[in-house]
């Protein structure tokens, strides 16, 4: 189980633990209330979080707030982020879920905390963001594309790329079970600015676990080898019907970037994916990714949604 034990938890006791309003209150969860919390939060449920839960007068589960206590993005700060029950909302309750998360990162080195996922442009998500003092740093883009289609595409330019020896003799694909869990999300860690945090724990969760359903499909996920150094990866996960398929993650290490390593690992997961049939294919990246970019209108692919990252930053020359 979790322990909420951080360098945080001397610095907000009073804050965290007195009631609001008399109408809830806040306090660090204890291990009874974090797997409620943690449903509300399942991008925090690490062993590093500190989780504060919100309780109305009659002590029923109002809301949580998280942070997953390790620095993350770049400019760094905490992921964390706060979710009320839609019958407690408009109370206050979110707000002063946000404040405490503030309050516990007041005194540490990394005084920031990062919205934990991208948040829909215009969403109510958005602006609860910006009232609570968190700004927009950049955005990201999500496509959608037919998967046969994408195929044919990225498969041309792989042999294209072949033909004219662009693509080094000794890379080579594999599946990431090859691979140590912890190898791949030190490189995912390090080449994403806005990797999931818990990436590690994602990948052992996902070992024997059902494809359809697991956070990884492992049948689908390959890692690329530049001899016996890891170069590259593609993760991925099924979508809800089964069937189609979403990127996770597909990072590839600095000095192997440029075009070739990033169009052979999509290529390589929609062959496997079209093969095993999937008809819709789903990816993403930052808006200033232009590789990515540039696939997606070849492959005709559709933009079917913007999310921001949001930042809080406690300093102002941090803001600046």
């Amino acid at each position: 189980m979790t322990k909420l034990s951080s360098p945080a938890t001397e610095a907000v006791p009073e804050s965290s633990t007195k009631p609001i309003s008399a109408s809830f209150s806040i306090a660090p969860a204890d291990e009874t209330a974090l797997p409620a919390c943690f449903a509300l939060l399942p991008a925090l449920a690490t062993r590093e979080a500190l989780v504060f839960a919100a309780r109305d007068s009659d002590g029923r589960l109002a809301g949580a707030g998280g942070l997953a206590w390790k620095s993350w993005n770049h400019p760094p700060g905490f992921p964390g982020w706060v979710h009320v029950l839609p019958d407690s909302r408009g109370r206050g309750i979110g707000r002063a879920l946000a404040e405490t998360l503030k309050r516990a990162v007041e005194f540490e080195p990394t005084p920031a905390i990062w919205a934990v996922e991208p948040i829909d442009a215009g969403s109510d998500a958005a602006r609860f963001a910006a009232a609570c003092g968190f700004a927009r740093v950049r955005s990201q883009l999500y496509f959608d594309t037919d998967a046969p289609r994408f195929l044919e595409m990225t498969g041309g330019i792989v042999d294209r790329l072949r033909q004219r020896g662009r693509i080094p003799a000794g890379a080579r694909l594999i599946g990431i079970d090859h691979v140590p869990p912890g190898e791949i999300a030190r490189m995912v860690a390090e080449g994403l600015r806005s990797s999931p945090p818990r990436m590690e724990e994602l990948l052992r969760r996902s070992i024997g676990a059902d494809p359809r359903s697991s956070p990884i499909d492992r049948e689908r996920s390959f890692a690329l080898m530049m001899g016996d150094e890891l170069a590259g990866a593609l993760l991925s996960r099924r979508q809800p019907d089964g069937i189609n398929q979403t990127v996770v993650c597909n990072v590839v290490d600095p000095q192997w970037r440029g075009g070739w390593a990033n169009a052979l690992l999509l290529h390589e997961t929609t062959r496997w994916s079209v093969n095993d049939g999937c008809q819709r294919f789903g990816f993403d990246c930052g808006d200033d990714v232009r590789d990515t970019i540039g696939l997606a209108r070849r492959g005709g692919a559709d933009h079917v949604r913007t999310a921001e990252f949001y930042r809080y930053a406690a300093s102002a020359s941090d803001r600046d």
